[in-house]
């Protein structure tokens, strides 16, 4: 972005973040006059709270990604499952069906079903794009062109299969807002932060029935833009530096240089999907603050048909600034040069790689076994560490037992043995395969130190280190190519960048967030 667009940029998030603030500030006053009596349904709460799981938030473009994460387990962790609808709109649904054990057969035949049309649709287009990967840019266009037609109708069918899922993977005591005895809208002398206020943005992406898609994906957006809020606009700049751009929620980083007329459509850009977002963010709160809804009706409602419109516009300007920018496309540049040989540093790549070839093996068999014996009561803890893989896996502590009672010795468990010998054999194998590359490391810092001319551990580790840096920042550039193809590439129809958006999110095996305890009362923290 210009210093120019930048500057619009700021001011129009200093103008929203405002607003909030006049919000909060009016939430935490009294003015002498009584609330209307509230005949709103109040839940009951008939049984504790369950664990809800909410999904990774998509990196940036180009984002360094964590190392190879451990599987998750023990109380509070997500489902294995769920790896493979991480951007779908009914993840946490799914979740709480299958962290309680109440996913139906027919609900699971038809998550099948949808998931298979989405990989066939997929790999249609994956097919096409890698076909006219050298194609001259009008016989891409024309082409693209053509398959987007073919595919709208499944597209928009397999859309609206996630949506029916959405709806009916819901349980009545399941949502997150069943238990819950405080709304936004109440009068609280201490007003309601910043945490408080993007919870119950998410929460609405996920569970209110009437939205359009596009507003769940903007409320997304208001949920990572309060996640990183601060008390300047310039703190909160250098915490979210990102440009959201579609498909929602992408985040991007575009240079300063752009050419003028690219510039003023993006500040356009910005300045409509603002406006929509405080639109849509306004409209929460008043039905968080809705008396008498059923004869009023719901502004949420009111507003999906106000918006339709404007953000089928907001789209087709998206599209026209994805052509000004085949000009001056962001540069996938790598933060710095390798400081070894071609041939040491595609050795150092290739280490790397299998590095973490390894640990997401080891970690996709060991949540394998985890999954198969759920029902063995047990904690583990797996970490990977300098010396190789370390599995823990144990009974679980005192109190777990009956009457207080220490549990029984693992030894007395049979499960518990089993399960232990399964993921010693994967221990066995990365550790094997961690072998090969220790000794493999060696050998590049023998050749580092011929090179330089020093045995010097320090000065060797320097090169070594910032040679793979670039072997990561390079297998990372890999991850993103899809990713940078769905926000950049003109041509494609809003449905196909979602389709490509949600396979590079599922592919980038982020960590997924341990649950969280359906809301009752405020935290005292907040």
């Amino acid at each position: 972005m210009t210093p120019a667009t930048r500057c619009l940029s700021h001011a129009i998030a200093a103008s929203v973040a405002l607003a909030m603030a006049v919000r909060l500030a009016a939430q935490s006053s009294t003015d002498g006059l009584s609330s209307p009596i509230d005949v709103r349904p109040q839940a009951v709460p008939l049984a504790r709270p369950i664990l809800l799981h909410f999904p990774p938030s998509p990196p940036p473009l180009g984002q360094t990604l964590p190392p190879s994460s451990a599987p998750s387990s023990g109380r509070g962790s997500a489902p294995s499952e769920l790896a493979a609808h991480v951007n779908e709109p009914f993840y946490p649904q799914l979740g709480a069906q299958l962290t309680t054990r109440s996913l139906s057969a027919k609900l699971r035949g038809r998550i099948d079903r949808h998931r298979a049309e989405k990989l066939a649709l997929h790999d249609e287009l994956r097919a096409e794009l890698d076909r006219l990967r050298d194609a001259e840019p009008e016989a891409r266009a024309t082409a693209l062109a053509a398959l987007a037609r073919k595919q709208a109708p499944q597209l928009a069918a397999l859309e609206k299969a996630a949506e029916e899922l959405r709806r009916d993977l819901i349980a009545t005591d399941q949502g997150w807002s069943a238990l819950r005895d405080w709304r936004l809208g109440d009068r609280s002398q201490r007003g309601y932060s910043p945490a408080e206020i993007g919870q119950v943005m998410r929460g609405y992406a996920y569970y209110e029935n009437g939205l359009l898609a596009a507003q769940r994906r903007l409320l997304r957006e208001i949920h990572l833009e309060l996640a990183a809020a601060a008390e300047t606009t310039a703190n909160a700049a250098a915490a979210q530096p990102y440009l959201f751009f579609s498909p929602e929620p992408a985040r991007v980083l575009l240079p300063d240089d752009l050419p003028a007329d690219v510039a003023a459509q993006l500040a356009a850009y910005q300045t409509q999907k603002s406006k929509l977002k405080k639109e849509l963010y306004d409209a929460v709160f008043a039905q968080e603050s809705q008396k008498l809804s059923w004869i009023r009706g719901s502004p949420l409602k009111a507003l999906a048909e106000a918006q339709r419109k404007p953000l089928d516009e907001l789209e087709a300007l998206a599209e026209e600034i994805r052509r000004g920018l085949v000009r001056h496309a962001p540069p996938a540049a790598l933060a710095e040069r390798s400081p070894v040989s071609p041939l040491l540093q595609q050795r150092i790549e290739t280490a790397v790689s299998a590095l973490g070839t390894a640990q997401r093996g080891a970690s996709a068999r060991l949540n394998e076994i985890f999954a198969a014996h759920r029902d063995v009561p047990m904690a583990t803890s797996v970490r990977f560490e300098p010396s190789g893989l370390r599995v823990i896996i144990v009974p679980p502590g005192p109190g777990r037992g009956a009457r207080g009672a220490s549990p029984a010795p693992a030894s007395a468990d049979p499960r518990i043995a089993q399960v232990r010998a399964e993921a010693a054999a994967v221990t066995e194998d990365y550790d094997r395969k961690f072998a090969d590359l220790a000794n493999e490391l060696n050998a590049i810092r023998v050749e580092i130190a011929q090179a330089i001319g020093t045995t010097r551990a320090g000065a060797v580790d320097q090169v070594l280190n910032a040679a793979v840096r670039v072997a990561q920042a390079r297998e990372n550039d890999g991850h993103y190519g899809d990713y940078r193809i769905a926000v950049f590439q003109p041509g494609l129809s809003p449905e196909q960048r979602r389709l490509l958006f949600d396979r590079v999110v599922e592919g980038l095996g982020l960590p997924l967030p341990r649950g969280e305890l359906q809301p009752t009362g405020r935290s005292a923290r907040w």
